[in-house]
């Protein structure tokens, strides 16, 4: 990134500054795609300890660890990681059928990981011969999926893992094995964090990632020191500086650095988790379909969400100011399995007749009712609070809305799914819907069943 006039300074009470923008609050729905070398042996055990199949060239070379055990029942002790590199051959991969698909789904916006921990960048590399344009599928993974992603109007990212790589010195204690870039002792450091060369490399790397794909947001993973020792903050300036230069709207998660964890960064990324309560700091939950991030064919249909719970899911998020990052994990072809794409398909059915009701709203006074003999949760945009029921509410409904506003102020309920008939009324301190039969069909699945209430303030606003 070449030098300019700056705006954000490399600290961070500058950095603080920086707003998250609208589009990202808006967007509610993003795909993460763990895809690489991992996705050819694919295999972690579902149940134990480690479940994330792209974990699988670190633990193969932990001594009695379930993968080790795997992979040496299944391809001995002399073949090494970087032996599957030429088995990831991505033949059937089609990045504009992966778009069109994600777009169906209801995502606004795609995060690829662009290098895992295994050190393997996914985009044509001026800085390492390991990277999909030389070795492998012999494509630019990175630069193809973005043209695609961009056709569709969807935001785009290529996540950046390398904080924790392992096949640095830096954490080659038990890695004697691979025959990796950078395991030769080039990058060793004293102690258990990256050496100062390796920092240099590692940034390096991004830095060429961020300038030739100019993605809308930074995906850091896994910090592995703290801010000063990787040069973090110069990074996020100088992204947020060039964003500026271009009018670029851009966002940046809070795990470039340890210092950096739920502390700075425009949003804060729980994973596999969810808050109990409305978080004022923007958030974003990331987690697979099923227990694993990469593709692990151990994995079977009771490992994997629901269509229902990826819904439910979804708007429990979004109710507490959290968009969700929901993960897919291709085989090693480029195809996605059927056990991830089911799901997902049921979520875009549910959100093609519910979008109202997710994208651009805002969290309202509080996510959940607790009043009502249904789940419940709250979003809100625009004078209109949609409650969305998780069960079908039978033939009455009543929300409490009293305790943060005057029930008065409804001026109109609408449900939306068939024409089941509703009838409403107020009395000071709730909102009480009388419905008339069952829904044949609510916009799409009756996986989650919103009511609009028109009219409703919002009292955060």
């Amino acid at each position: 990134m070449e030098d300019q006039s700056t705006v954000y300074e490399p600290n961070w009470d500058s950095i603080d500054e920086h707003d998250c923008p609208d589009w990202y609050h808006d967007s509610k729905l993003g795909i993460f795609i763990h895809w690489g070398v991992y996705s050819v042996p694919a295999w972690a055990d579902p149940d134990g300890d480690h479940a994330y199949a792209e974990w699988y060239p670190y633990y193969m070379y932990e001594e009695g660890s379930d993968t080790w055990e795997y992979h040496r029942e299944h391809y001995g002790d002399d073949v090494e990681y970087v032996d599957f590199i030429d088995d990831w051959d991505a033949e059937n991969w089609d990045p504009d059928a992966w778009a069109t698909f994600f777009e169906d789904v209801g995502a606004r916006y795609v995060v690829l990981t662009g290098e895992h921990h295994d050190g393997f960048s996914l985009w044509d590399s001026h800085y390492t011969k390991y990277n999909t344009t030389e070795m492998g599928p012999e494509r630019d993974i990175v630069g193809e999926l973005a043209d695609a992603v961009d056709d569709h109007e969807l935001r785009f990212a290529a996540s950046y893992h390398a904080n924790l790589n392992y096949y640095q010195p830096g954490f080659d204690g038990r890695f004697g094995h691979p025959d990796f870039e950078g395991a030769d002792g080039d990058f060793r450091s004293e102690g258990a964090g990256p050496g100062s060369e390796y920092v240099d490399f590692m940034n390096a790397k991004h830095r060429e990632l961020i300038r030739k794909y100019d993605p809308d947001l930074l995906w850091f993973d896994v910090p592995c020191a703290e801010s000063d020792h990787l040069h973090a903050k110069e990074l996020i300036a100088d992204y947020y500086n060039d964003a500026e230069e271009t009018g670029t709207e851009v966002v940046v998660n809070d795990r470039a650095s340890t210092d950096a964890a739920r502390t700075h960064g425009d949003f804060y990324t729980p994973e596999y988790e969810t808050f109990d309560e409305i978080q004022e700091k923007k958030w974003e939950t990331c987690r697979g379909i099923g227990s694993s991030f990469g593709y692990n064919h151990a994995e079977t249909e009771s490992d994997h969400l629901s269509a229902e719970e990826l819904v439910h899911l979804l708007v429990d998020v979004v109710s507490k100011n959290g968009n969700l990052l929901i993960n897919v994990g291709p085989k090693a072809d480029g195809t996605i399995p059927d056990l991830q794409k089911t799901p997902l398909q049921g979520l875009g059915e549910w959100l093609d007749g519910n979008a109202e009701a997710i994208y651009g709203t805002r969290p309202w006074a509080v996510s959940e009712d607790d009043s009502s003999e249904v789940e419940v949760r709250y979003t809100w945009a625009d004078d209109t609070l949609y409650a969305i029921c998780l069960e079908w509410p039978g033939d009455q409904l009543e929300l409490g809305l009293g305790n943060h506003v005057e029930t008065d102020v409804v001026e109109d309920i609408e449900f939306r799914g068939d024409e089941t008939s509703i009838d409403w009324e107020t009395n000071g301190t709730s909102v009480a819907i009388s419905i008339d039969g069952e829904p044949t069909e609510a916009n799409g699945s009756d996986y989650a069943f919103v009511f609009e209430l028109v009219g409703v303030p919002n009292p955060r606003q």
